[in-house]
C-alpha cells in the first residue's frame, strides 16, 4: 500500500514514505476521521505471514500505549486490515504522533560532534522517556540514534518498543537469543542474558558518547565482532575538550557490570541534572566495573583490529536490531574472541535458521561441517516441518552437533473410553410360602413363632418351618411346605 491507494482502514491517506526499517515502513499520513497529520508505521508484508513479527507488532502497541509521557512519541491507533491488492494478506499498522524534526541518527550524519550542552540535554530527555518506560516496568532493549527523535521544537522523544520486554508481556525470542543493535548493545545482553533497565542505560551512555566523540564508541567489521567488543573491551577516552564531570557520567553509564551503572533512567536523569547544576558526580570505579564479566573469563582485552570470522555472519535486522543466537559466554571457561577462533569455528545465528524448512536448515548446517540432530516440538504457533529453536548458538566448533526442534502438529488428545458397565446381580426369588411345618420350641418353653426358611437340601427335599406352639415334626417338600403334627402346649 502507497500514496494514491484507498484510506488504510478506510481512515489513514499515506503521503510520503519517511522511513524503512527491519520490521516496516514509516509514512507521514493524514487521519481524515480527525483531520491532523499522523505518523503510520506499516509491517512489512513479507513479514505479515509471520507469527513472530506479528507479534512483535502487536507488543510495540501494547507497551506504547501503556505508556504516557511528554518523551515518548505517543501511540493513537492500532489495526489489521486485509490489504487491497487481492493477495488476500492481512496488513498491520500501528498509527503514531507524528514527530516533526528528524532522528538523531540523521544529526549525526551531519554533525558528528554534538556541544556538550546540547548533549546533555538530548540525554536528559531521553533518559526521562526510559524512567516512565521503567517505572512502568518497561525494557526498551533497542535504545539507538534512529529510535531517538530530535523535534523541530526541541522535544525530544524515543519511539519504537518493537523488542521491548515487559513483565506481562510473551517472550517473543528464544531462549538465549540476543536481540538488539550491536553498536548499542549492553555487555549483558550480548552475554546471552536478561536485559534490564540498567541495559538501557548502558545504551544512552553509548549515544552519549557518540555525540560528544564524533564516533562509535565500538566498530568493527560485522555485528559479531562489535559484540564482543562490548564485552571484553573499553572504549577510547573522550576528547580533552570533554569536561571531567561529563566524563564521569557517560564512564558510569559505560560500565560493563550492570551493578555498578545508574540503576535505571530516574538515575540517568538525576545525574544529568547533577552535572548541569555542576554538582560533581562521583568517579567511576578503577577498571570499569567489570567484576562481573571478567569473573567469567571476559576481562577486557586490549583493543585491536580482529583478523577475520570464518563462517556465516549473524544477521543484522534492522530497526528490529540484530539476534546473535545467544553468544553463550555465561558460566563457560574463557573464550577467545571469535576473530581468532581460527577456520574450524563457524557463527551461527538463531534467528537465520528459526521460520525456516528444517530439511534446508540440516542440509545448511551440514554444508558448514556441523552435524543435525532434529527434535520434533509439538506446537501450533509455528507451520509444521519448520524450525523453532537452534541451539547452540554463536561460536560454534565444525564436527560438532547441533539441535534442530521443528514444528510437528499436536496430537489430537484420544476420547476418554466410557467405563464398562457393571451388569447387575440377578434378582433372588422370595422364597415360596411355609405352611404347617413346626418349629421345635426350646426345651420348657413355648414356641417364638419365628419364621426361618432353610436352604434347599441336595435330595430335593426341604424341611418347613411353621408357625405353632408346642413340639412337633414334619416333612416338606422342595417349595418349602410342609406337614406336622403338634401337639399344642
Amino acid at each position: 500500500m502507497g500514496p494514491g491507494q484507498q484510506l488504510l482502514g478506510n481512515r489513514y491517506e499515506l503521503r510520503a514514505l519517511l522511513a524503512t526499517g527491519g520490521m516496516g515502513q514509516v509514512w507521514r499520513a493524514w487521519d481524515s476521521l480527525l483531520d491532523r497529520p499522523v505518523a503510520v508505521k506499516v509491517l512489512r508484508s513479507e513479514y505479515t505471514g509471520d507469527p513472530t513479527f506479528v507479534a512483535r507488532f502487536r507488543a510495540e502497541a501494547r507497551h506504547t500505549a501503556a505508556l504516557a509521557d511528554r518523551n515518548i512519541a505517543a501511540l493513537h491507533d492500532y489495526g489489521e486490515v486485509p490489504a487491497d491488492d487481492g493477495t488476500g494478506e492481512q496488513l498491520a499498522f500501528l498509527v503514531m504522533e507524528l514527530v516533526e524534526g528528524e532522528a538523531l541518527s540523521d544529526l549525526l550524519a551531519r554533525e558528528p560532534r554534538l556541544p556538550v550542552d546540547r548533549t546533555l540535554d538530548v540525554l536528559q530527555q531521553t533518559a526521562s522517556a526510559l524512567a516512565a518506560a521503567h517505572a512502568a516496568g518497561v525494557v526498551h532493549r533497542d535504545v539507538k540514534p534512529g529510535n531517538v527523535l530530535v523535534g523541530t521544537d526541541g522535544v525530544v522523544k524515543i519511539t519504537d518498543f518493537g523488542i521491548a520486554w515487559s513483565a506481562s508481556s510473551i517472550p517473543l525470542t528464544q531462549t538465549g537469543q540476543v536481540v538488539g543493535t550491536a553498536h548499542y548493545l549492553s555487555p549483558e545482553q550480548a552475554a546471552g542474558a536478561k536485559a534490564g533497565p540498567a541495559s538501557d542505560v548502558y545504551a544512552l551512555g553509548l549515544i552519549g558518547y557518540e555525540c560528544l566523540a564524533g564516533r562509535r564508541a565500538f566498530d568493527g567489521e560485522n555485528s559479531v565482532q562489535i559484540a564482543l567488543m562490548q564485552l571484553r573491551d573499553t572504549p577510547d577516552p573522550l576528547p580533552d575538550d570533554v569536561p571531567e564531570n561529563v566524563r564521569r557520567l557517560i564512564g558510569r553509564a559505560l560500565l560493563k557490570d550492570p551493578g555498578a551503572r545508574f540503576a535505571d533512567g530516574a538515575a540517568f536523569v538525576a545525574a544529568v541534572a547533577d552535572v548541569r547544576a555542576g554538582r560533581m558526580l562521583t568517579p567511576p570505579p578503577v577498571g570499569g566495573g567489570t567484576r562481573q564479566f571478567a569473573a567469567l573469563g571476559l576481562a577486557p582485552a586490549p583493543r585491536r583490529r580482529a583478523r577475520r570470522v570464518v563462517g556465516p555472519l549473524a544477521a543484522l535486522l534492522t530497526g528490529a536490531g540484530i539476534a546473535l543466537g545467544g553468544i553463550a559466554f555465561l558460566g563457560q571457561e574463557p573464550v577467545a574472541p571469535v576473530a581468532e577462533a581460527g577456520p574450524a569455528t563457524v557463527v551461527l545465528a538463531a534467528a537465520d535458521y528459526v521460520g525456516r524448512p528444517v530439511d534446508e536448515v540440516e542440509a545448511a548446517l551440514g554444508q558448514l561441517g556441523l552435524t543435525v540432530e532434529r527434535v520434533a516440538e509439538e506446537t501450533s504457533d509455528q507451520a509444521p516441518g519448520l524450525v523453532t529453536a537452534l541451539t547452540p548458538a554463536g561460536a560454534v566448533r565444525q564436527g560438532s552437533t547441533v539441535t534442530v526442534a521443528y514444528a510437528v502438529a499436536p496430537r489430537a488428545q484420544p476420547r476418554p473410553s466410557p467405563e464398562p458397565e457393571v451388569p447387575e446381580a440377578p434378582a433372588v426369588a422370595p422364597p415360596g410360602p411355609v405352611t404347617g411345618a413346626a418349629v421345635p420350641a426350646p426345651a420348657g418353653g413355648a414356641g417364638t413363632g419365628a419364621e426361618d426358611v432353610p436352604a434347599p437340601r441336595a435330595d430335593g427335599k426341604a424341611g418347613g418351618n411353621g408357625n405353632g406352639n408346642g413340639n412337633g415334626n414334619g416333612k416338606g417338600n422342595q417349595g418349602g411346605n410342609g406337614r406336622g403334627n403338634g401337639k399344642g402346649g
